[in-house]
């Protein structure tokens, strides 16, 4: 379990937009927001683990080949698959591209895995899951 990931965005209102609407089905929320980024979490836990979402500062812009200009894997973990369909359908709604619907994923452990992948507004493969 992480505690915080970052991940850089180059359009900081498509992101907002779309964090927002896939924020909802898994609990989660905009906890704070500053003119250069947001953080995602719960607001009723802050103690959970958070996603921030930077904008790419213009020397970032300029390089395009910084280590963190690369698109991120992020997982949320979700508590049911009615909440994986409702993410998946909130980010197809807010901008995202699909890149796995939701579904059985294969695992190599014990659980079971119900997950959909999609592809925020700037390349990064956020993923949603249920574990049962």
């Amino acid at each position: 379990m992480f505690s915080q990931t970052r991940i850089v965005s180059r359009n900081l209102g498509a992101a907002r937009r779309f964090y927002a609407a896939t924020a909802r089905p898994l609990g989660l929320a905009i906890i704070e927001a500053q003119e250069d980024g947001f953080t995602l979490g719960r607001l009723s836990d802050r103690s959970n683990p958070v996603l921030k979402v930077k904008a790419l500062a213009a020397a970032e812009r300029a390089q395009e080949e910084t280590p963190e200009t690369h698109p991120a894997h992020v997982a949320f973990e979700a508590p049911d698959d009615y909440s994986v369909r409702a993410f998946f359908r909130a980010a197809m709604e807010a901008g995202g591209r699909q890149l796995g619907y939701p579904a059985p994923q294969p695992t190599s452990g014990r659980d079971s895995y119900y997950a959909a992948k999609v592809i925020d507004p700037d390349g990064n493969c956020i993923e949603c899951g249920w574990r049962h």
